[in-house]
């Protein structure tokens, strides 16, 4: 194993002081839109420039989850040491039509490492992973099976790296990654319907448990943890 980078990441993992029934999408897509307006004044929190209100392109380096009905807040890098330091438990939050308020907030904090595997490692997605957009799935939907399988590896490969530049972690060799299972997983983003991958990755990338990659990272997708 070739070290490439350690960085900061922090979880917050938030318990309601009531039941909420709902899929963990609708429930991320709620929790990322309650805490951007909690915390309005910092751009980490929702990806827009304070001053012209226009879409910051950038990796988001505070991704928000959903699991077992808890919230999970992720901060990578400086967004790491923003989270641990916020007053949770003095949040009231508005999830859709639902008032909730944290009754419980864990606190973690670990070094996320990054390096280039000797052997292939396995990864299973969490969360499914948009690698296409309208335009993309197009020009995908007039592939062969074989050219489809190419264009998900090389979409899957440019995404990784992509997300890896947005962490400052750069991967001085070639990246391999493809799928090894793999299932269709119809998605919604922003009010369009678009095609999500679930299933296993294989990679020479040694990544986080938790590292994220492809499109709306922000809102849930694209969640990553070793087989």
């Amino acid at each position: 194993m070739h070290p490439l980078a350690t960085i900061p990441l922090a979880q917050v993992a938030l318990r309601w002081n009531r039941e909420l029934a709902g899929g963990g999408e609708k429930r991320t897509k709620q929790l990322r839109g309650a805490l951007a307006n909690a915390f309005r004044d910092d751009d980490l929190f929702h990806q827009h420039d304070l001053t012209t209100g226009k879409p910051l392109y950038r990796y988001p380096r505070v991704q928000y989850r959903w699991r077992d009905g808890k919230g999970l807040v992720i901060g990578w890098g400086d967004a790491a040491g923003r989270l641990l330091a916020l007053p949770w438990l003095d949040l009231n939050l508005l999830l859709g039509e639902d008032p909730v308020a944290a009754d419980d907030a864990a606190l973690t904090l670990s070094q996320a490492r990054f390096a280039v595997g000797e052997r292939l490692a396995y990864y299973r997605l969490e969360t499914p992973v948009l690698l296409f957009n309208q335009d993309n799935f197009r020009h995908y939907q007039t592939l062969d099976d074989a050219q489809q399988r190419h264009e998900r590896n090389r979409l899957l490969v440019s995404n990784m790296l992509t997300a890896l530049r947005g962490l400052d972690v750069k991967f001085p060799e070639r990246l391999y990654a493809t799928f090894t299972h793999l299932q269709n997983h119809p998605c919604h983003y922003k009010g369009e319907k678009l095609l999500g991958l679930t299933g296993e990755i294989v990679t020479n990338a040694i990544l986080p448990d938790g590292f994220s990659l492809g499109h709306a990272v922000s809102h849930g997708f694209g969640w990553m943890t070793p087989c």
